[in-house]
Formats: C-alpha cells, sequence, structure tokens
C-alpha cells in the first residue's frame, strides 16, 4: 500500500515540475553596471566607472556583470547578448522603460523584455551601495531593490536581489498583500515594504518540531532506550532545524504564509507515513517512526517544489492543513464504512491515505486560487456541521438491529452531510475566493455576494479600563 502514496507522490512532484517549465523563457536585458547607485541629487550624472579613475568601484561592477550575466540563464530566463548598453545621455528611469517595450532574445517586437540596471556606488568603510532596477516586458513601473553591502558580497547579493525582482511572483505578492489587507478589512493598510522573512519564527519552531522528531524516531528505529543517547540526539536534532531555518531565511524572503506552508506539507506528511504504517502493522513498532520521517520529507518535498513556483500567504498556508484535517476524515470514514463496522476499529489506513490525497489535493487548489483563513475555516465549520447533521439525520439506523449494511449508509450519510455542508459554505464565501491568474493580471477582483458575505474571527471590541478586549465569533456583513 505504501507504493500507492508514493505513486501519488511521484505523480505530484512531476505534475508540479511541469507546471515550472511549461513557460517559455523569458528574454533578459542586463545593462552595465552604472554609477552612481545612491538617491541623492549630487549632481553626478549616471556613468560607467572608469577604470582609470575609479578603479576599485569599477572592478567591483565587472564582478557584479559577470555575476549578473552568468545568473540570468539559471534563474530560468534568456539573456539578451546583443544589447550592450545603454549609450551616454540615454541612462534615464524612462529609457529603461522605453527598452522594455523592446524585443529581447527571439522575440517578437510587441512581446518586451526584462531590463535589468545594476547601479554601484561606494559607501565608505570599505562597503557599497547596490541598486537594482528593473523593468517587466512592455512594464510601466520600475521595481527596485537597494543594500548596502561588504565589498566582498556585492556581486552575491547582487545576483540574489536581482533573483527576487525577476521572480514570477513579484507582482503576485504585491497583490497579495493588498487582497489580504481587503480581506482584513485594510488592517495592513499603510504598510509599503514588509520586513523580509517574517516568517522566520514560525519556521524555525516548526523546523526545531521536526528536527526533534527526526533524531526521536533515530533512536526509537535503532531498538534504543537509552536516555543517555536519546537526549543528546534531541539537541541535536532540535538545534540542526532551527540552524537550517534560519539560513534558509536569511537566504529567501520566508513569509509567514511560506512556513506554515511548508509545516504543513511535513506535519502532514509524517502523520500519514505514521498512520500507514500502523494500519499496515508493521513490525517491529519503532519501525512505524520511520515511515513517519518518510512520509514527512515527502510532504515537505510536495511543498517545497509547490513554492518554487507560487508564493503562498496564510490562506493558502490554511488550505493546506484543511485539506490534510479532511482528507484524514473522510478516508477514516471510508475506511469504516468498507469495513461495515464502527465500533472497536481504529481505521489508521485510511486516515494515512486520506491525509496524504488530501494534502497533496489542497496544495494544488492553493497554487490556484486564494482566500483568507477565516473564509477557509468557514469551510471547515461547513463540513464540520454538515457532517454531524447527516449523523444525526440517519442516526435512527444505528440505534437497533445493528448490521453492516445500516452501518455502512449511517457512514455514507455522515460524509454526504459533510459534502453538502462544505459547498454551501463554499457557495456562500464564493465572492473571497479569487483566481490566482486573474488577481495577478488584473488585480484584486471582488464580487461581494447580494446577500452579503459571512466572515469568521475578530468581529469586534469592547472597551475596558486596560484598554479594547476584541470579540470573537461569526458575523454576517452587507454593504448597502
Amino acid at each position: 500500500m505504501i507504493r500507492f502514496v508514493l505513486a501519488v507522490a511521484v505523480f505530484a512532484l512531476s505534475l508540479i515540475a511541469r507546471m515550472a517549465v511549461a513557460a517559455e523563457p523569458a528574454s533578459v536585458v542586463v545593462w552595465p553596471t552604472l554609477t552612481p547607485a545612491g538617491d541623492e541629487t549630487t549632481g553626478t550624472a549616471l556613468h560607467r566607472p572608469s577604470p582609470t579613475t575609479e578603479k576599485a568601484l569599477a572592478d567591483r561592477a565587472a564582478e557584479l556583470d559577470a555575476t549578473l550575466r552568468d545568473g540570468v540563464s539559471d534563474l530560468g530566463f534568456t539573456l539578451y547578448v546583443a544589447d550592450s548598453g545603454p549609450s551616454a545621455g540615454h541612462m534615464r528611469d524612462s529609457d529603461l522603460i522605453v527598452r522594455a517595450s523592446k524585443a529581447g532574445a527571439g522575440g517578437a517586437s510587441n512581446t518586451g523584455t526584462w531590463v535589468v540596471s545594476p547601479r554601484l556606488e561606494a559607501a565608505g568603510g570599505d562597503s557599497y551601495v547596490v541598486r537594482i532596477v528593473a523593468v517587466p516586458p512592455n512594464g510601466r513601473e520600475l521595481r527596485v531593490r537597494v543594500e548596502t553591502v561588504p565589498a566582498e558580497s556585492v556581486s552575491v547579493r547582487g545576483l540574489i536581489m536581482m533573483r527576487d525582482i525577476l521572480s514570477p511572483n513579484t507582482a503576485q505578492i504585491a497583490a497579495t498583500e493588498r487582497e489580504r489587507d481587503r480581506l482584513n478589512g485594510g488592517a495592513g493598510a499603510g504598510v509599503m515594504s514588509p520586513l523580509r522573512s517574517q516568517g522566520r519564527a514560525v519556521l524555525a519552531i516548526n523546523s526545531a518540531l521536526f528536527g526533534g522528531f527526526l533524531a526521536y524516531s533515530i533512536q526509537r528505529s535503532s531498538g534504543s532506550d537509552d536516555p543517555r543517547v536519546l537526549y543528546p540526539l534531541l539537541a541535536l536534532g532540535t538545534g540542526v532545524g532551527i540552524g537550517g531555518a534560519l539560513l534558509v531565511a536569511d537566504e529567501w524572503d520566508v513569509t509567514t504564509g511560506d512556513a506554515w506552508f511548508l509545516a504543513a506539507g511535513g506535519w502532514w506528511g509524517a502523520a500519514s507515513g505514521i498512520f500507514i504504517a500502523n494500519g499496515r502493522h508493521i513490525d517491529p513498532f519503532t519501525d512505524r517512526y520511520a515511515w513517519g520521517v518518510a512520509g514527512g520529507f515527502v510532504g515537505l518535498a510536495t511543498s517545497t517544489l509547490t513554492l518554487v513556483k507560487f508564493r503562498m500567504d496564510e490562506g493558502d498556508a490554511m488550505l493546506a492543513h484543511t485539506g490534510g484535517a479532511l482528507g484524514m476524515f473522510f478516508g477514516a470514514l471510508g475506511e469504516l464504512a468498507y469495513r461495515g463496522n464502527y465500533q472497536d476499529v481504529t481505521p489508521f489506513t485510511g486516515m494515512g491515505y486520506g491525509a496524504a490525497i488530501g494534502l497533496v489535493a489542497a496544495e494544488a487548489l492553493a497554487t490556484q486560487v486564494t482566500a483568507s483563513p477565516s473564509r477557509v475555516l468557514l469551510i471547515d465549520v461547513g463540513v464540520g456541521l454538515g457532517a454531524l447533521a447527516g449523523a444525526a439525520a440517519a442516526s435512527p439506523l444505528i440505534f437497533d438491529q445493528l448490521t453492516e449494511t445500516k452501518t455502512r449508509w449511517w457512514l455514507a450519510s455522515t460524509m454526504a452531510g459533510g459534502v453538502v455542508g462544505g459547498g454551501v459554505a463554499w457557495f456562500l464565501t464564493r465572492s473571497a475566493w479569487t483566481s490566482k491568474t486573474a488577481r495577478t493580471e488584473h488585480g484584486p477582483q471582488a464580487s461581494p455576494w447580494r446577500y452579503g458575505t459571512p466572515t469568521a474571527g475578530v468581529i469586534g471590541s469592547s472597551a475596558t479600563r486596560t484598554g479594547a478586549v476584541p470579540a470573537y465569533g461569526i458575523a454576517w456583513s452587507k454593504s448597502f
């Protein structure tokens, strides 16, 4: 049966990989590094550093040029080598926009191309101001990243800054932030530039726990129960988990949604592996922990490959966790219905396969739609209430003379009620679901339902002597 789970995981990995390479590589023009890079009005016009009068600056600029040009293909783009850069007097921002509207490598005249213009300026103390300015194909806006870095890190940080700007998710990230503010009532209005790697703490905590779980699994699988071995392993696993998370957060911009999305893959994958091992009665018992570790790594792989192509917010992460939980729930009911018995039976096998399939399906769905966490929570509430209603409606079947047929009908009614309840909740909140593609291309799309929109979470506050106290609940609102 484990082959089925591995097949599902391999299929998901191949699907995500195909999605990542489906698009043709975009063309990029990298202009030679110019100076100055700062935003001060010094009266010095943009120019290429002179090897005679600005030798140190020119050497760093040459390193930056070579690194950026070599890194373009590694980022999945095509470098247009025929463009040697702007001529004197044609280096302004408006010239960047004009160049972006023209053809790049092998493109038609109306396709446009990315244009990247690196800037470099000495900041004193053996450090430099690195400024990367880019314009997307046929774009009308400038995308800018600025950092002050040590001299030896100019080329490396410049490449990372260019990678962040050229990411296909850059516009989507900005749209996600605007949509999140809209769905949360403008709570984030006024925040122009969110902090880098806001999900560092979430990622570190989950990595530490997973590292500890990995160390414990290794110790248990070895057959040892000596605490003198266990505690050093736990400390080592936790430390490696935290260190790895901090390195990842320093290298990439990990949002809170990204961190929780990775956590969903790791923990629901591990739960799936353990449930399947229990359902298959793997012996010795300690080997079941190894199944959990393997499932956790498979789940992390699917989540990581998804994040390579798409950026996830908190709603997407909630959707991934919901997929694992609901998959486990319906998988358990499915196994019980297959057995025709719900007494003295723990449906580990159904729970394991259901969690794996639900996780993969939810991650695939999260790449296409987005919604606020409160909307996803309302779907969960709808599924739960629907399942309870279905179970209550069919409860006379299990009052007396319980048979396999009656048990199956009762379980089928419970599952049908959950599906109907989730469908009703989705229908009532459908205006809050937005296509990622549509939102990226046209901005946030809002179509409020004429009967109003339900919300969950903080619906108000009460004034007290110590300050405002939030009121939690479910509300239904409509604009007139």
